[in-house]
């Protein structure tokens, strides 16, 4: 089973009594399709964007659910049926990822030690050969 929510806006002109009634509906038919619900979060009613079946305002509710991923569309035939449903979303829940291993600790640096005899030597006053960018060419 994956883990999903949808949030689906019942008709504002519903009291709060039937507002209840639409999400145990909903809760009966995600239990039909052979999944379980586990959290609903009622937010209340709010203004709609748009107009919707003559509707400007909307109960808004969004419920957690499990269900296998092949019953989706079932679930979604149902909302579309019910009159209590203005509009409904179904969206996957991203997979819960295994604690990751801590992290190993980097390799200690490299030290990288030069002859100290071509520094000394220039130090000195010694002569040196000239470098590509110090030749002039002819």
């Amino acid at each position: 089973m994956r883990d999903y929510e949808v949030l689906y806006i019942v008709r504002a002109d519903f009291d709060d009594e039937k507002v209840q009634d639409a999400v145990r509906r909903v809760n009966t038919l995600i239990e039909r399709s052979g999944g379980t619900a586990e959290r609903t979060n009622l937010w209340g009613k709010r203004k709609l964007a748009y107009e919707v079946k003559h509707q400007k305002d909307g109960a808004f509710v969004l419920q957690d659910f499990q269900l296998e991923p092949e019953r989706i569309p079932e679930l979604e035939a149902g909302l579309k049926i019910t009159e209590e449903v203005l509009r409904h979303l179904i969206v996957r829940k991203p997979e819960k990822a295994a604690p990751a291993p801590a992290p190993a600790a980097p390799p200690p640096a490299e030290v990288v030690l030069e002859p100290a005899t071509a520094e000394v030597g220039q130090a000195a006053g010694g002569s040196r050969q000239p470098d590509r960018e110090d030749r002039e060419d002819s």
